[in-house]
């Protein structure tokens, strides 16, 4: 179960998870969120015969739940200027396959904490998924780096840690 998450807008790049599911006949792919592209989306579906296998979930409050329940989070933006989404997988302990966006190229180190794909490709997104299916000491081992990633740097402790720090810079 590959599970992706936000606003169904043409830069969060759900087309090309839709193109890359075509190319994966064992996947089923979840996908959290609402907003203006959900027509164009659903057609997408329609049109490549995945109706079976790709969900559209509306929007949620239960993202933790979700995440404890796929096996893969998926981040496909073609704009993606952070990338909360791939916190939230990372902070949930799963693997995380990401279009190379300035957001989780920043965040993601290719191959040790996920694997970033190049942004619209939907065969090496495709790649990406089948290889972490059929690896899954793989695909363990970069959601524990990814976790251990989130704890280190991007938790409540070190968050609040540098902005004491911070402010007590600008305080002197």
């Amino acid at each position: 179960l590959v599970l992706t998450m936000g606003r169904l807008h043409p830069n969060k790049g759900f087309d090309v998870l839709i193109e890359a599911a075509a190319l994966l006949p064992d996947v089923v792919v979840a996908i959290a969120g609402e907003g203006e592209e959900r027509a164009a989306l659903t057609g997408l579906v329609e049109q490549r015969g995945v109706g079976e296998r790709v969900r559209f979930l509306g929007w949620r409050d239960d993202q933790a739940g979700l995440l404890a329940a796929c096996d893969l989070f998926v981040c496909p933006s073609r704009h993606e200027p952070l990338g909360n989404v791939v916190l939230e997988a990372w902070s949930a302990a799963r693997p995380v396959v990401a279009a190379a966006s300035v957001g989780p190229s920043e965040l993601i180190e290719h191959g040790v904490t996920g694997l970033l794909v190049p942004v619209d490709d939907a065969h090496a997104l495709a790649d990406a998924i089948a290889a972490l299916r059929d690896d899954t000491l793989r695909a363990r081992a970069l959601a524990e780096a990814g976790r251990a990633a989130f704890l280190r740097d991007h938790a409540e402790t070190p968050v609040l840690a540098r902005w004491r720090g911070f402010l007590a810079e600008i305080a002197r």
